[in-house]
């Protein structure tokens, strides 16, 4: 292996680990390790390249213990920078995310919120930290709109009515800016008939990638480039917070508070993502809910214990009927879609099923307001004040 390969094998290495939390020296031995001896490959080629070292090669762990470890990074990007092959952005070596405050580091804090629960606790500690240091000015709320079912059937919206209102007033209680985004080529319901001919599943969330997480990283290009433009800064930095939680999947369970995505960052950008509550448990954030008055939507009280599409694919079973009883419009619409593409719902359920059971049980139209809290803090049920519920 040439100096120049063992070098850029050594930087891709390195760059790894320390983004994604390691230890500098720890990457640094392990990359030394597999091509001879990480001293010998830097001396090597800074006799080729004719370069001046910043130290002698030959005493790096004295370097590194004598100096910042952020100027150890650039310095060794500043070498891999005149090599080819070496495509790493910039970010890659100069942020380790689990190490610096993001409210001082980030240019941008983007909460993505969908309006339930967990997006309202997570908007809640990010906005009430940053409001501590000052940063308030830097977060965004981003509302990705899943769009209506359509004229063709009864037009109703995919999301829970009175969502964008209430996110307007969480986002509100902060006085932080509230963006909608919408997928130009349609919504949910029109991509499922149109394009898709297929429901989204646990293997292939096409609902989550292509309604929510592409439009909101068109707003991560929108303030990275507003940031470069307004504040003259070179390299910005992002975050991208999310309300995911580690006991909802085994899938989320394996992800990091701070991650940064490499498929994302580029030289003039580094972004972050951000999972606040990401080891909170469902108590915890009702706790939290309740604790700090945060409002969030009656269709908890009703039942639900997840707020995502009204009818979620990835929903349990208990969660659809309890949607289809308030949403029998909407139900309709999904019972006449899944006909049309000739694909069942989730694999062994039909959303027909899900109508019938529904139906044998009957529509809810009263809640307890108060009662997911009770539900889930309390082992005593809730006083029985009833409420007339807006049917959808």
């Amino acid at each position: 292996m040439t100096t120049r390969a063992r070098l850029a094998k050594i930087y891709r290495a390195t760059s790894r680990h320390v983004a994604e939390g390691g230890d500098l020296m720890e990457a640094l031995a392990t990359a030394a390790k597999k091509a001879t001896t990480l001293t010998d490959a830097l001396d090597r080629l800074a006799q080729e390249l004719g370069l001046a070292a910043p130290a002698p090669w030959r005493r790096l762990n004295a370097w590194v213990a004598f100096t910042e470890r952020r100027t150890v990074l650039i310095a060794l990007q500043g070498l891999a920078h005149r090599l080819a092959p070496v495509r790493m952005p910039i970010g890659h070596l100069l942020i380790h995310p689990r190490r610096h405050d993001p409210f001082a580091l980030g240019h941008r804090i983007l909460i993505l919120t969908s309006g339930g629960k967990d997006s309202a606790v997570m908007e809640d500690v990010v906005c009430t930290q940053a409001a501590d240091r000052g940063s308030l000015h830097k977060v965004i709320a981003v509302h990705n709109d899943l769009g209506r079912t359509g004229k063709s059937f009864s037009n109703e919206p995919v999301e829970w009515p009175g969502t964008q209102d209430l996110i307007r007033r969480q986002t509100a209680r902060y006085g932080i800016p509230l963006e909608i985004t919408n997928r130009p080529g349609g919504g949910l319901f029109d991509q499922l008939l149109e394009q898709r001919r297929l429901w989204p599943s646990a293997d292939a969330r096409w609902c989550t990638s292509d309604q929510k997480e592409n439009e909101g990283m068109k707003r991560i290009t929108h303030h990275a480039a507003d940031v470069r433009e307004t504040e003259g800064v070179g390299h910005v930095v992002l975050y991208y917070c999310v309300g995911l939680r580690a006991d909802e999947s085994a899938g989320r369970a394996r992800k990091p508070e701070f991650v940064i995505d490499r498929s994302r960052s580029n030289s003039r950008r580094t972004v972050i993502r951000w999972h606040p509550i990401i080891q909170w448990s469902t108590r915890q954030v009702w706790q939290h809910i309740k604790d700090r008055g945060l409002e969030y939507h009656p269709a908890y009280d009703a039942g639900m214990e997840r707020l995502s599409c009204r009818l979620c694919v990835l929903a349990t079973r208990a969660d659809l009927v309890c949607a289809a009883r308030m949403s029998p419009r909407l139900t309709a619409d999904y019972v006449a879609a899944e006909q049309q593409i000739g694909h069942t719902f989730k694999n062994g359920l039909s959303i027909a099923e899900i109508q019938r059971e529904a139906q044998e049980i009957g529509p809810i139209t009263r809640i307890t307001l108060g009662a997911a809290v009770e539900r889930h803090l309390s082992d005593m049920p809730p006083a029985p004040v009833q409420h007339q519920l807006c049917s959808a």
